[in-house]
This record gives C-alpha cells, structure tokens and sequence, in this order.
C-alpha cells in the first residue's frame, strides 16, 4: 500500500512539472521579445527542449502543436513553428539511440546543415540583402541560446525531486560543463547586448539626427515662403502653374539628403513634392492605414498595420518617419518623409559586422573549452569572478585586472576571453564615440560650433539653481542687417557673416560668460555678475567688436546690433521670464535704430502687455468681420463741403476707446492692415454711393491706403472690387497716402500709381512735408492732392516762418495744379490766414470734428439744406 502511495506520489508530481512546462510552453507562445526595427526573440524552444530531455520526443513534439495553435495562422508563422518542431524532432533522434552529446553541438549541428537552409528559404520569400542575413544569424543564435539556457536548467534545476528515472540525476554539474556554459554565454549575451545596444544607438541616433535635418531643411523652406506675398500664396493655393512650379523648385533645393517633401495646402492637397510614388490619396488615408506613434513635436513613426503573413521586420522596413510642421503665415503644410529601412539596414549591417570579431574569438574559446581539463587550480575560481557581469563591466570601460595561471588551457582560455573582451570594448567605445556625437548635435550649434538654445535652457537654468543670490545677465543680441544681405548677397554671405560675428563674440567667454546661439542671427550671452557695471562693460565689449566691418568675399560689411538685457533676480525669477524680458527689451533696442543696448523695466512690460490685447482682440475683430466703424470729417472750401475723409474708429468691449496710432502700426506688423484697408475702402464706397443716390451730397470720399499695399499685388483689384461692388464712379474715390511709400522700390510705387490713376481713382499725398518730402514725386506722378501736416498749421497765424513755408508749397502745388488741403485747422485765425495765402480745402476741428455715419448724415442736410 505504501509503494502505491509513492507511486501516484510520483506520477501526480510528474504530471503537475509537465503541465507547467507544457503552460511554460503556451505561455511564450504568445510572449516574446520584440525590439525596434522589427527584431523578435522567441524563447518557447527551451521549455520544448526541457520536456524533450525529461519527458521524450513525443511529449516534446506534442508541446510544440499545441503551440502552433496558438500563433497566427499564416504561411510565415507556421513555417518557424514548423522548423522549431523539426530542431525538436531531430535532437530527439539523436539522442533516442543513447548517443551522448552535448545538446549544443547538436543543435549547432541541426543549424549549420538542415536549418539554415529552411530559414533562408522561408526568409528569401518576404526579405532579401542585410536583413535576410541578419534574420537568418538572429534566428540561429536565438536557438542556440534556448538550448544553451534548457541545457542549465536540466543541469541546475532539481528536477529529479519530480521525475524518478534512470535519465534524469542529481544535479552534478562537472567544472568542464561549467566552462562550456560560461563560455558559449561569453559569446551568445554580447551578442545580444550587442542588438540592443546597437537598436537603442541606431533609434536615439535617428531621433536626433532626423530632427535636426527635417527641422534645418523646414527652416530654409519656411524663410523663403515667409519672402512669398500674399498673392503669390494665393495663386499657390489655386494652382498656378508658375507658383507650382516656383514651389517645387524651392522644395527641390531644400530637400534633405534622403528625406522626400511633400508641400499640402491645409485641405491636405499636394501642391508639391519631391516623390512622384506619392500620391494625394495616400497622404490622405496614410493615417489609416500606418501604426502612428509621437515620438517628438513634429515626428510621428508610421508602422504600416499588422497584416496577415508580414512579419514585424517587414513593416519596419516598409515604414516610415515622417516630419510633420504648418507654416501659418502660408496657410501651407510641410511633409517630410525619411524611409525607415534607411536606418534599419545600417542596423543589420553594424550587427553583422560585429558578429564576425564575435564568432572569430568565441571560435578559440569553444575550442579551447573542449580540451581543458577537469582538474583545474584555484585560478578557475578567479577568472569566474573576472567574468561575471563582464558585459555589463565592458558596457561601462571598467578596467579588468585578468588573473595569471601556471595552467596553459586556463592561460590560453584568459587570453581568449581578454581579447573577446577587448574587441567588445572597442565596440562599446564606438558606441560612447557615436553617442558624443549625437550630444554635439544635441547641444551644440552646427554651423557656428557655438552652444544651442537647448544648452542655453538647461545652462541657465543651472545657474539660477546653483547661484540663486548672484546676478545673471543674460543680454539678447539680433544683427540688425542680417535680413538684407540674405537677400541681396546669398545665404553663403550669410552663413559668413554669422560664423566671423561668433567669432567675434567668442572671444568674450571667460568663466563668467558663455555665448550662445539660439537660432538665425540671435545671439545670446549669459554673464554672472557681482554688480551691474559688469553689464555694462561686457555691452561695451560687444558694441566694440562690431564697430568694424567684416570682410566677406572682398566687401567691407558694416553691421550693428539690437542688444536687449534683462537681470536675474530682478527682472524676473525664472527662465521663460528673463528670455521673454531680454527678448522684448531687445526689439525696443531695435525700434530705437539698434546699435545701443537696452535694459528692459517695467514700463516696457506695460507696453508690450497693451500691444498682445491690442494685438489678439485685434485678430478677433478683423477674423469676425465686425467691431469697426468709419467716422466721416468733411473738407470745405468759401464754406461748403467739396469732400470728405472716411476715417476707422473701434472701440472695443474691454479696452475701451483704441486710437488709430496705437492699432493701425501694430495692423501693419501682424500683416492684418490690408484686411483693415480692404474694409474701410468697401465701407466708405458703399456709403458715398448711397448719399450719392440719396441726393445728400455728391463729393469725392478719400480713404488712407497702408504703404503695405504697395508691397503687394492686390491693390489694384481691391480698388476694382470696391467700385464695381458699390457702383460709385473712379472720380469720386480719393486715395491717401503717406510720403513713407516711396522710400521702398520708389519706381514700384509709381507704376502702381498710375495704374490707379488709370482707373479714373484720385491720388493724394497725406501728411505731406512731415516726413520723406520729396518734390520730383510731384513732378513725375499724376498726384492730385497734397495734405498739409498739422505742425506747419498750428500757430500759423503766430508763426511768421511757418506762414512763408506754406505759402511756398500752395504755390508750388497751384502752379502744377495740385489741390492743396490744409489739416487741423482750430481757430478762425488760421483759416483766414490760410485763405489769404491760396486757393485751397480746409479740414479740421473749426468746421467739424469726425462724425459717425448718422452725424455726418444730419451735417451734410444742413450744409445743402436738404
């Protein structure tokens, strides 16, 4: 009864290891090791090779269909399945007859002859170059792994507290097994510390360096679309051929290097691109049919969906980078497509290569293992304690002291291994090499060699951490001229000029300073201080270098800089603030004519602070179409109304009463002037024309037009539509403008006047004499009118010197039969003066203010009595 017992004891402990092993089985089946690129570890072969040993052939072969089960059913799948069941089936053979071997060499065996042959048939169907042999290395030193790993634990693992037969013992593992693990594991983990490695350098390596050349090449494309105007990105928009064909060459010339650009509209259609294999149906759906993961601001990993017989490798390799950014101010969207298999055959390829040193020394170390004798010294011991976690020992370039053995097979096994280690080292250190590369990308600034904004960011935010009671000045430098000679010199003058200025500007680093470059022409300096005077010294010493000119090509260039400043702790506590304070302190430098250095306080907080409401409720109100009005101020003449100025007016909700002097500039710098002019000049038309039809009055309305038009090509339709929508006749709209017009392209401007004058439209000069006065401009244009600023008539009457310079321009103006319009005009002294000086309009606050539509409307029915 009692042998019963232990009899079922037996079986019931016997049936229980075989179940896990056979759960073990259908465990990792489903489980396995994937890694970027594609590459997949499977590891259900050791449990299949565990219960080969302990349980036979057919219980083996039995584990291995149940786990075909659970894989997908596809041609691939099931072809690796297969050949793991025929590895099974012939180690079992084997070793059925009792044939003793290691079960290594063995599978060593079974893989040199039948299973490089089925794997490089199975993988020539869906593979073919570096990733058919690197499929067909990693599948194999994946199966020698899990023999080697089944074979240690039938050596170290007790099963023989479960299984009671002749096959299985206790565990005795004999110190030339020992070796014979060790060693091949010397050469099977490197290997996969190897993959790794190299999967993690390749991918981070990719990140970076693809950022840094889709953001470079999107840089360039977005600086030249930014030269577009609006009616050449309008045409864009509608497909003419000429900007299609301006669009795709600039696209041509800013493509990175194995990268391909796709330029959409934000409606996703192709404008542009440097692929013809894409089409606009594939960028559409291209979010359908790819696995998309974020991997930065503007990168997105696209790995085509799984599909039934691809394998992961096949979709990394027909997978994709894409870089993705909007241009706003072109309404246009930028692609850039970088092919993965790029960085994923540079993978297989370096594997490879490293696998060659790998099998080179492993070879002599297996061989050696094999004649070293049983009997070896306490030396074994320490070169045991040598190799453990070597990989990770080689990873971090420790030193390793390798012990000395009177034995010759344990001196030639040390060599071995030291020289295997030695390899991997120099392996280990090209990564490091390769990794300091990527940190130079990273941190430092390509064309200049000066630090980044990334090391700019983390450097001040270092100091602010570290010296939190010091002063530190960080003092923003922009070339005030850079601009123009992009332009007009190239952008290899360009790419000069900024490499001599940080040249220039090195030559200030000391312990306390370091120089920066943040982007473009922006420099920065970050100088920790124990008083303010410092500041001023190192402004000094900036201002003093580019006091002279830099020697481009043979031309002597002389450029100034915008230097704005800001102090920590003063100006503010942390670095968003400080940027954003030295940044804005900065343009005030500019505004002021540059080449002067600019401490940024308070006030100037307030004003930019005005600017960004004004500035937002401003977008708010043009995006909206409403929120204007048009104020209406009559010109006389002997004290009738011969004309009148249309004038915009908003007030705003929050803000109150805005002034033209304060939204009209900030209109012009955002570009939303030409939609402000577009509707006061449709506004004023409109109106004209309805106290035309009214019989109120029949008058010429003037409308100020922005210097800005005169830029652009949309002016002269503008007009066009604004007559032809309201049906009021070219005679009766007077355009004005300022003398600012023609100090940019003066002979552009005179061709667009006269393409107005030949519409029948009046012209005529606003503010005239106060700023860019230039009498040839009466001369050679058909100007009908000139505005007197009010300066000149303000006090006229009291003013002797004013008086004769006003009498000189109504008889310059008379003789070339020019109106002449007096502005500002307050007291009954000043009109008379100015009516006995010459024939010419009054307008100003003595006959009436500017008046809304329905003040204008009751001041006209009482000056015609209608």
């Amino acid at each position: 009864m009692l042998r019963h017992y232990r009899v079922n004891k037996r079986l019931n402990s016997e049936t229980i290891l075989f179940l896990v092993l056979m759960g073990l089985v259908i465990l990792f089946s489903r489980i396995h090791l994937t890694l970027d690129f594609g590459i997949i570890f499977t590891f259900v072969s050791i449990f299949m090779f565990v219960i080969l040993r302990l349980y036979g052939i057919r219980a083996a072969v039995l584990s291995g269909l149940v786990g075909m089960l659970l894989v997908p059913f596809d041609y691939i799948n099931l072809s690796y399945r297969f050949i793991g069941i025929i590895e099974i089936i012939a180690i079992g053979c084997f070793f059925r007859n009792g044939r003793r071997a290691k079960m290594f060499f063995v599978d060593l065996y079974f893989w040199l002859t039948i299973g490089i042959l089925m794997l490089f048939f199975i993988s020539s169907m869906y593979l073919s170059g570096p990733a058919q042999y690197f499929n067909v290395i990693k599948n194999i030193v994946n199966g020698l792994f899990n023999v080697v790993i089944a074979d240690m634990l039938l050596a170290y693992f007790p099963f023989y507290r479960f299984i009671k037969n002749n096959r299985i013992n206790k565990n005795s593992v004999s110190i030339h097994q020992l070796l014979f693990h060790i060693t091949v594991l010397s050469f099977l983990i490197p290997f996969f510390i190897n993959i790794f490695s190299n999967t993690w350098n390749t991918s981070g390596m990719m990140r970076k360096d693809l950022e840094l050349q889709a953001d470079y090449g999107v840089s360039r494309l977005e600086n030249e679309l930014n030269l577009w105007n609006k009616a050449d990105v309008h045409n864009l928009l509608l497909n003419n051929p000429t900007q299609m064909e301006r669009l795709h060459s600039m696209i041509k010339r800013n493509k990175p290097q194995d990268f391909e650009i796709i330029i959409q509209s934000m409606a996703d259609d192709v404008l542009a691109s440097t692929s013809s294999k894409v089409s606009a149906k594939q960028l559409t759906n291209w979010q359908k049919t790819y696995d998309i993961k974020n991997i930065s601001n503007y990168i997105f990993q696209a790995i085509p969906v799984a599909k039934k017989d691809v394998r992961p490798i096949q979709s990394w390799a027909e997978g994709k980078y894409i870089y993705i950014k909007n241009i706003e101010s072109s309404s246009l969207k930028v692609m850039l497509v970088m092919p993965i298999s790029h960085y994923q055959n540079q993978l297989f390829v370096n594997s490879i290569r490293q696998l060659k040193y790998l099998l080179f020394f492993a070879s002599f170390t297996i061989i050696l293992v094999m004649i070293v004798s049983r009997v070896l010294t306490k030396n074994l011991k320490q070169l045991t304690i040598v190799t453990t976690g070597l990989p990770q020992k080689l990873i971090s370039l420790e030193a390793i002291e390798w012990p000395q053995s009177t034995i010759s097979e344990l001196r030639m096994l040390t060599r071995n291994l030291r020289k295997m280690a030695n390899t991997l080292k120099e392996l280990f250190k090209e990564s490091i090499e390769m990794k300091n590369q990527l940190h130079r990308l990273a941190y430092y600034d390509v064309l200049t060699s000066l630090p980044n904004r990334l090391y700019f960011q983390n450097y001040v935010k270092e100091l602010i951490l570290n010296k939190p009671k010091e002063f530190i000045a960080i003092i923003f430098i922009d070339l005030n001229q850079f601009k123009q000679i992009n332009d007009t010199l190239g952008h290899d003058v360009g790419d000069r000029l900024l490499k001599l200025t940080s040249k220039r500007l090195g030559v200030l680093q000391n312990n306390d300073r370091e120089v920066f470059r943040l982007g473009g022409d922006e420099f920065v300096i970050v100088h920790s201080v124990d008083d303010k005077e410092e500041v001023c010294e190192t402004i000094e010493s900036i201002l003093k270098e580019f006091s002279t000119f830099f020697q481009i090509q043979g031309q002597m260039l002389y450029i100034t800089a915008s230097i704005g400043v800001s102090i920590f702790p003063e100006d503010g506590g942390d670095l968003d603030t400080l940027v954003r304070y030295a940044d804005i302190a900065m343009y005030i430098s500019k505004e002021k004519g540059g080449n002067v250095a600019q401490f940024f306080d308070d006030s100037m907080r307030y004003k930019f602070q005005d600017n960004l409401l004004i500035e937002n409720a401003l977008r708010l109100v043009v995006e909206n179409g409403c929120g204007f009005e048009q104020y209406y101020q009559p010109k006389t003449q002997f004290g009738e109304v011969t004309s009148m100025e249309a004038l915009i007016r908003w007030h705003h909700p929050d803000l109150g009463h805005v002034s033209p002097s304060a939204f009209i500039p900030i209109a012009e710098d955002i570009g939303l002037i030409l939609q402000i002019d577009e509707w006061s000049l449709n506004q004023a038309c409109r109106q004209n024309k309805k106290w035309q039809d009214e019989g109120i009055i029949e008058v010429p309305i003037s409308v100020n037009i922005s210097a800005k038009h005169f830029q652009q090509d949309y002016l002269i339709p503008m007009i066009e539509s604004a007559l032809l929508e309201s049906g009021m006749e070219a005679k009766y709209l007077k355009l004005e403008i300022t003398e600012s017009v023609f100090i940019k392209d003066p002979n552009r401007v005179a061709e667009v006047i006269r393409q107005i004058k030949s519409l029948g439209v009046l012209i005529s000069i606003d503010d005239f004499g106060k700023g860019y006065s230039s009498l040839s401009q009466l001369l050679l244009l058909p100007i009908d009118e000139i505005k007197i600023d009010r300066q000149f008539i303000q006090d006229i009457d009291q003013n002797d010197k004013k008086a004769l310079l006003v009498k000189s321009i109504f008889d310059i103006a008379n003789g070339l039969k020019i109106n002449v319009v007096s502005e500002g005009v307050e007291t009954e002294n000043e009109r008379a003066l100015l009516v006995g000086i010459g024939k010419g309009e009054i307008q100003g606050y003595l006959y009436s203010r500017p008046l809304s539509k329905e003040g204008m409307e009751e001041f006209l029915c009482v000056q015609t009595g209608v």
